[in-house]
């Protein structure tokens, strides 16, 4: 078992909080939640050339989100990812990644997202809208997520809940213009998420 990931800096921290008050108060039904690398996982697909694909994720990100688990639909979330944390398998593409021409990590180090729930369909389905902020550029982002199962966990000794989230990205609205012949303009994102909501 590989040891657990290095915290967020304590001074991206606020930047949560903030995000999440900005979206809105809580309602009176709602708790406060947090997860992070150890609890989730945050990846990016691209296609190539228009036949193949890569997937990498992000290896620390820290979210906070104000939920009523009887009541995902009205779930506000918060999300703070460090973009040097990328990781894709390809040789070389780490370093391109983290460069000014994709996420600009040293100039940009930190990207976030708010956003809440609306247009519920049912408990199980909901859409996520919000904003993404990356490389210093915002622009709206939507997300259709689903709570996948909710059961125990006897090794967590808790009851837990299991979400996941994807939605589609124009890499070229952020600035990201690099190599359009070779990678999609379209970056899919996806959530997988699991969240300690009660006791065993």
């Amino acid at each position: 078992m590989s040891p657990p990931r290095p915290p967020l800096p304590r001074r991206c921290l606020p930047l949560v909080g903030l995000g999440l008050l900005a979206a809105g108060p809580a309602r009176a039904q709602q708790r406060q939640y947090r997860f992070d690398q150890n609890f989730g996982r945050l990846s990016f697909t691209a296609r190539h050339f228009g036949l193949l694909s890569s997937t990498g994720h992000f290896g620390r990100f820290d979210a906070h989100v104000a939920l009523d688990p009887a009541d995902p639909g009205q779930a506000e979330v918060a999300v703070a990812v460090a973009t040097g944390s990328i990781d894709l398998a390809w040789p070389g593409a780490t370093e391109l990644l983290r460069s000014p021409a994709y996420f600009d990590s040293e100039a940009h180090p930190m990207a976030r997202f708010t956003g809440r729930a609306v247009g519920v369909a049912n408990a199980s389905r909901f859409r996520v809208e919000g904003d993404l902020t990356l490389r210093g550029i915002t622009r709206p982002m939507r997300m259709e997520a689903r709570l996948l199962r909710r059961g125990r966990d006897a090794a967590e000794g808790a009851e837990t809940a299991e979400f996941s989230a994807s939605g589609t990205l124009n890499r070229l609205e952020f600035g990201m213009r690099e190599d359009r012949t070779t990678i999609s303009d379209q970056v899919r994102l996806d959530v997988q998420v699991r969240l300690l909501v009660g006791p065993a």
